[in-house]
């Protein structure tokens, strides 16, 4: 996993598993009032995408949220951890800061999307191997275009869950706050807070930094 040390800021907003599909008037609003109004940082935890990987057609798909994005990105610190939708797509965001799970050590928070945490040993292998430009495009090409021509379209096409069932996750880390989405329901599991998709609920959170941490709950309208 790559990690990196990031000091997170009181009144930053959190954003996760937003499963953007072509034109989602929701999400790109709400990335216009960002560009409007900018909060200190921005900290994407992964999914934003339903779809992202580094090829032209999903490109051009999710081309209106991610020319938004770069915009906002000219205007407050955005900082993105991939998610199992999204990998591989620093080309297209120049000016943000990637990570697998970035760490603040002052406050001790540690935030990721949550699969590299909490999947078992197989599908962190599956992850590695295929979280890697060069395997995606071999893969393509082997295929024949196959990835490329049928099996995006289909999964842009896949249902998203909303109705998770969490009963217990532990994330073994050395922080006070594991912050997390990707089981799309907001729920607290002694210090692991994930948070609720923005697809499934239209939240998103901001955080107060004072003696204790806590975070607001914002609804954009459902």
């Amino acid at each position: 996993m790559l990690i990196k040390e990031v000091e997170v800021k009181n009144g930053a907003v959190f954003v996760t598993d937003v499963h953007y599909k072509k034109e989602d008037e929701k999400f790109l609003n709400l990335l216009k009032n960002f560009i409007k109004n900018p909060p200190p940082q921005i900290f994407f935890l992964g999914d934003i995408f339903h779809l992202l990987l580094p090829f032209e057609f999903l490109y051009e798909y999710n081309k209106s949220a991610i020319e938004l994005i770069n915009e906002l990105s000219a205007k407050t610190e955005i900082y993105y951890i991939y998610g199992n939708h999204d990998f591989c797509i620093d080309e297209f965001f120049p000016k943000i800061n990637f990570a697998d799970a970035f760490v603040d050590k002052k406050n001790s928070i540690y935030l990721s999307h949550g699969d590299l945490d909490t999947e078992n040993l197989f599908y962190r292998l599956y992850s590695f191997f295929i979280r890697n430009r060069f395997t995606l495009n071999f893969l393509n090409f082997i295929t024949f275009n196959f990835i490329n021509n049928y099996l995006f379209k289909k999964l842009l096409n896949k249902k998203i869950k909303c109705n998770y069932h969490i009963s217990n996750i532990q994330i073994n880390k050395p922080f006070k706050h594991v912050i997390i989405g990707h089981y799309h329901n907001f729920k607290i599991i002694n210090n692991v807070l994930i948070l609720s998709s923005f697809y499934c609920s239209k939240n998103y959170y901001i955080i107060q930094i004072d003696k204790k941490i806590n975070f607001k709950e914002i609804n954009y309208g459902r």
